[in-house]
């Protein structure tokens, strides 16, 4: 019998230990790689069917560059640090801004922010292609 409440008492610390709502990271974060299309937003100027590229940096961050030689083409590229939050999204921020892709609907959000002077900043929402 006591054997029994000792073997219980150690299985709730040890359950609770684990009781985090912390997100994890898992995966890789390669679903976010590839070219995006939707509104992009300078300002109060919106461009629909805007193209924005993302490419992989490294195996813990990626980078943002819209489509050359359009309007909205002075918006300024971000390296972001992203992870794979439980093979639900890729997703990141700091300083530069956010990124988030999610994987079931292929729909990605950026919002950057200013690190510089000549930074344009943008909001963009668009859908993988």
């Amino acid at each position: 019998m006591i054997l029994c409440l000792v073997a219980m008492v150690a299985m709730i610390f040890a359950g609770c230990s684990k009781d985090k709502n912390e997100p994890t990271a898992s995966g890789k974060i390669d679903a976010i790689v590839g070219s995006f299309k939707g509104k992009l937003s300078i300002g109060d100027v919106d461009y629909f069917n805007a193209i924005v590229n993302v490419s992989k940096v490294d195996d813990g961050s990626v980078k943002a560059t819209v489509k050359t030689g359009e309007a909205y083409s002075k918006a300024t590229a971000k390296t972001f640090p992203v992870q794979n939050i439980s093979n639900i999204h890729v997703s990141g921020y700091g300083p530069m801004g956010s990124i988030t892709y999610t994987l079931d609907d292929k729909n990605i959000q950026i919002s950057t922010k200013s690190e510089a002077s000549t930074d344009v900043e943008y909001y963009f929402e668009g859908t993988k292609q």
